[in-house]
């Protein structure tokens, strides 16, 4: 009997002190809430990965900078070119008169080029007069080259006048060429009289060449 109270309490010992180790092993208390102890007990994150963070923020820092600069680049390139509608062409075939559109104008106002559209060339077949469209103007302001376009020919197959459309104009402000277009073409096949079409002015004021457009032949 004296054995066995003996090693009761030694027992118990043992047992209550695994028993409170798995206890303080599993959880922590802080601040009211239970955490795993590997949790409770991890240390602050390495300086190496903190470096490694700080490495892949800087660089996505610089990619974005990068990636903005070359998009406000590629809006710099884009300057922009104009150009003006072609006028439409016109013929009768029973005598009445037929007159060509005219060319659309074109204005650029950020270094790109300026086209102004062809006048539209005109054709009676049944005696009537036939009329081109004239060359739409063109003018550039910051840099860019200015062409005007093209007078319509004017053909008359049956005794009406043949009138060629004007060459357009072209203007440039800042150092771009400027060259105005034809004037247009008439050809009369039937008696009539035939006007070619008298060529574009052309003016440059930003030391860039200017040339004016040609007159039109004349067929009669």
């Amino acid at each position: 009997m004296q054995r066995i109270s003996q090693t009761t309490p030694e027992i118990r010992t043992k047992r209550g002190f695994r028993i409170s180790t798995l206890v303080a092993s599993a959880v922590v208390v802080a601040g009211g809430i239970l955490l795993p102890a590997t949790v409770a007990s991890a240390g602050t994150m390495p300086d190496s990965a903190v470096t490694t963070v700080a490495a892949h923020h800087k660089n996505h820092d610089q990619k974005n900078h990068h990636e903005k600069s070359h998009h406000k680049e590629d809006h710099k390139k884009n300057k922009g070119n104009a150009t003006g509608g072609n006028g439409g062409n016109a013929t009768t075939n029973g005598g009445g008169n037929a007159t060509g559109g005219n060319g659309g104008n074109a204005t650029t106002n950020g270094g790109g080029n300026a086209t102004g559209g062809n006048g539209g060339n005109a054709t009676t077949n049944g005696g009537g007069n036939a009329t081109g469209g004239n060359g739409g103007d063109a003018t550039t302001n910051a840099g860019g080259d200015a062409t005007g376009g093209k007078g319509g020919d004017a053909t008359t197959n049956a005794g009406g006048d043949a009138t060629g459309g004007k060459g357009g104009d072209a203007t440039t402000n800042a150092g771009g060429d400027a060259t105005g277009g034809d004037g247009g073409n008439a050809t009369s096949n039937g008696g009539g009289d035939a006007t070619g079409g008298n060529g574009g002015n052309a003016t440059s004021n930003g030391g860039g060449d200017a040339t004016g457009g040609n007159g039109g032949d004349a067929t009669a």
